[in-house]
């Protein structure tokens, strides 16, 4: 079961959070908020710098430079250098965006939220719009790589579906349903075990093979909004309005919930992919303060 590690680090910062994103490889920890986004150390807390952005809503990593993309309330898609602690660039977005992807093969950036049947399209490498991502009349949400075949899977804002995308070719290849989940908040997909995971507001977690047949599924808390995957431990980590839920994948097999624990105070979660602990970044209830906490395997007492 997954457990606290020490105890919750207080930020100098207030939420709440809207975006966090973890750069395993160099330690730190993004937390994008109302005035700006902060960069932590990634195994203690403590608050490393502070960039000035208002409103940021989805975050990005460059892995290869370090530098982070931030979508903000006001439309823009802006390139930050946390050592610098500078904006580098920034372009129109044509709407906020909340979520980003950075394809590190192609160089292209992925948004969500910049027209409403659209994924928008951005060479990160000129800063340039290229060609959004068609879904004729559906509204997508979430969205994640599958990092094999270079697909997308799509989850849709006003419908229970998932589509595949190819965004070599900029089409739909193929749509399947997704019945009984409630709205497809989060899709996450772990490419080792060839499973897409979808979890509706409604608290159901459902299982889907690469062809979109259903395996498994599993009752969840309600109300999840966020949730981030370890591909190695093939562990989902989750928050929501109960707190964290973290479920184990299993290959061939129905999922399992491995941990719960309540939370005061709006969380984002992200997991680490070095240590396979869970960051934690959570604000208090009133959006006074803020603490880190770091959250992994512990033993049963039991």
């Amino acid at each position: 079961m997954f457990g606290p590690i020490g105890a919750p680090v207080p930020l100098a910062i207030r939420g709440p959070f809207a975006a966090l994103t973890i750069d395993a490889q160099r330690r730190r920890v993004f937390a994008g908020g109302a005035r700006s986004v902060a960069v932590l150390d990634a195994d203690t807390g403590k608050l490393l710098a502070t960039v000035r952005i208002a409103g940021a809503r989805s975050i990005a990593l460059e892995p290869l430079g370090g530098h982070i993309f931030v979508g903000t309330r006001d439309g823009r898609i802006s390139e930050i250098d946390p050592d610098r602690k500078t904006i580098v660039r920034s372009l129109d977005a044509a709407g906020a965006s909340d979520g980003l992807l950075y394809d590190s093969a192609t160089g292209r950036l992925y948004a969500d939220g910049a027209a409403q049947a659209t994924l928008a399209v951005f060479d990160a490498r000129a800063f340039v719009r290229g060609t959004p991502l068609a879904f004729s009349g559906r509204v997508p949400a979430q969205f994640v790589p599958d990092p094999i075949t270079h697909e997308f899977y799509t989850a849709f804002a006003d419908r229970p579906q998932i589509a595949i995308v190819d965004p070599r070719s900029g089409t739909v290849r193929a749509s399947f349903p997704t019945p009984g989940l409630l709205g497809n908040s989060i899709v996450r997909f772990d490419d080792a075990l060839g499973q897409i995971v979808a979890i509706g507001s409604n608290g159901l977690l459902n299982v889907y093979d690469r062809a979109g047949t259903q395996r498994a599924h599993l009752s969840v808390p309600g109300g999840i909004t966020g949730c981030d995957l370890d591909t190695g431990k093939h562990v989902l980590a989750c928050t929501g309005r109960a707190g964290l839920t973290f479920v184990q994948l299993v290959r061939e097999a129905a999922p399992q919930i491995i941990g719960t624990n309540a939370l005061a105070g709006p969380a984002l979660v992200a997991l680490d992919p070095k240590t396979n602990n869970a960051v934690v970044v959570r604000s208090s209830p009133d959006g006074s303060g803020a603490d880190f906490e770091r959250w992994g395997a512990i033993a049963s007492s039991n």
